[in-house]
């Protein structure tokens, strides 16, 4: 059933809505190549090495609140969700199929994204394939969680849209994502480092471009799961189905 479930949803979303796909992918490559130019100084290897990090967190991001809060609340006020409890089909199976159909896009836009970054600006990824693989994870299951929130607490779409616009972009652009937080006074860049964006930018920079073992973020990733138990909890006692 999960597959099954999982196969409709490529076929439903991806391949009848082709040009949302392109420009999932065509993006976050204009923004890698206009950034690394216009903060590379002359360095391009380096920025892009900093920014390919940072636009594939702020793609798990978009993931969590547009890819399943927004989602879930469109649903909800389509009547899908009522549709969907009275079948036969199980609750997490439908939320199963939901996250990994959006896991496998995440999965492609961020091997896109690597490659052009390679190919375009000779960028290196010193870490070690199954520590990039889990910090994705674990940033995917973060954002997953507190993007069901979103879902859980907004009637509409439309109100999860502006709820997911308010979150996603102060966390993209507050976090390491496009922006280093040295530059930003001590006062200013201290509170920041506590946001989940920059635990988990952080770490995915350290374990990808960075060449550090996964065991170097072990508080990031501690709070990071916390964030994502606490996200768990409170969509399940306010999540509504009608």
């Amino acid at each position: 059933m999960l597959l099954a479930q999982t196969k409709m949803n490529f076929v439903w979303y991806l391949f009848r809505d082709g040009e949302m796909m392109f420009w999932a992918l065509a993006m976050p490559i204009f923004f890698l190549v206009l950034f690394s130019f216009a903060f590379g100084f002359g360095n391009t290897t380096q920025a892009s090495a900093f920014l390919v990090p940072g636009l594939i967190g702020a793609q798990v991001l978009t993931l969590g609140f547009f890819g399943v809060g927004v989602m879930l609340a469109q649903f909800r006020e389509q009547k899908v969700l009522r549709r969907i409890y009275l079948t036969p089909l199980p609750p997490w199976v439908f939320f199963a199929a939901l996250v990994l159909y959006r896991l496998s896009l995440l999965a492609f836009q961020a091997s896109v994204l690597a490659l052009a970054g390679s190919i375009l600006f000779h960028v290196r990824f010193t870490g070690h394939p199954l520590d990039m693989i889990v910090m994705l994870a674990i940033g995917a299951l973060t954002f997953v969680s507190l993007g069901t929130v979103v879902g859980a607490v907004t009637r509409t779409a439309e109100s999860a849209n502006n709820l997911a616009s308010v979150l996603t972009v102060p966390l993209a652009f507050l976090s390491d994502a496009y922006i280093p937080l040295d530059r930003f006074p001590s006062a200013v860049s201290a509170p920041l480092h506590l946001l989940p964006s920059t635990q988990f930018i952080d770490a995915l920079r350290g374990v990808t471009t960075g060449g550090e073992p996964l065991a170097h973020f072990t508080v990031w990733i501690a709070f990071l799961l916390c964030w994502a138990l606490g996200g768990m909890l409170l969509s399940a006692r306010i999540f509504r189905w009608v």
